[in-house]
C-alpha cells in the first residue's frame, strides 16, 4: 500500500510538533530530521493551518506548534487538510504503476474494502495514537547462545 508523500510527511509533522517541547518550531528544524526540502514541509505546514491544527507565529521565536492536543487531533483531519481528493489506494510498486482495479475486475470489491478500512482507520486514529505506537519500546532480541562462534567468521584454534 502507497500513501501519497504529503501525508506520510503530514503525519510525521504532526509527529514532531507533538513530541517537542513547548514553543514554536521552525519549519527548517522539522524538514531537516526528515531529510526533506524545507519548501515541502513549509507547504504542508500551510495546509495544515488553514485547517485548524496548528498555529503559526512569525518572527525570530516563531514557527508553528500543535493548536490543540495530540487527542484532539484527528488523523482523518489531517488526510481532510492534505487530500483534496479521497485516497486511492495502490496495490503494488509504484514505479511500475501498480495495481489499480477496474469496475469489471472480479476482486474489486475486496480492494475496496481494504481502501475503506484504511480511510476509517486514519478517521479513527488520533496523533496521540502515533506518538504512543511510536513510544512503545521494540521487542528485545533473543539473547545468544554462549559459546557459539559469531556467523560469518571461522573459529581460530591456539
Amino acid at each position: 500500500m502507497i500513501t501519497s508523500r504529503r501525508l506520510g510527511y503530514g503525519v510525521c509533522v504532526l509527529y514532531e510538533l507533538a513530541t517537542r517541547k513547548e514553543g514554536y518550531h521552525s519549519a527548517r528544524a522539522i524538514a531537516g530530521g526528515y531529510r526533506v526540502p524545507e519548501a515541502f514541509v513549509r507547504k504542508i505546514l500551510l495546509d495544515l493551518r488553514r485547517a485548524g491544527l496548528v498555529t503559526a507565529q512569525k518572527g525570530r521565536s516563531g514557527g508553528y506548534r500543535l493548536a490543540h492536543p495530540p487527542q484532539a487531533i484527528k488523523l482523518g483531519q489531517l488526510l481532510e487538510a492534505l487530500e483534496p481528493e479521497a485516497p486511492t489506494l495502490v496495490y503494488g510498486r509504484q514505479r511500475g504503476g501498480g495495481y489499480a482495479p477496474g469496475e469489471d475486475c472480479p476482486v474489486r470489491a475486496f480492494w475496496k474494502g481494504i481502501e475503506e478500512t484504511f480511510t476509517r482507520a486514519l478517521a479513527e486514529s488520533t496523533l496521540a495514537d502515533v506518538v504512543d505506537r511510536s513510544r512503545a519500546p521494540s521487542p528485545k532480541r533473543a539473547p545468544k547462545a554462549k559459546g557459539t562462534a559469531p556467523r560469518g567468521r571461522k573459529k581460530t584454534r591456539k
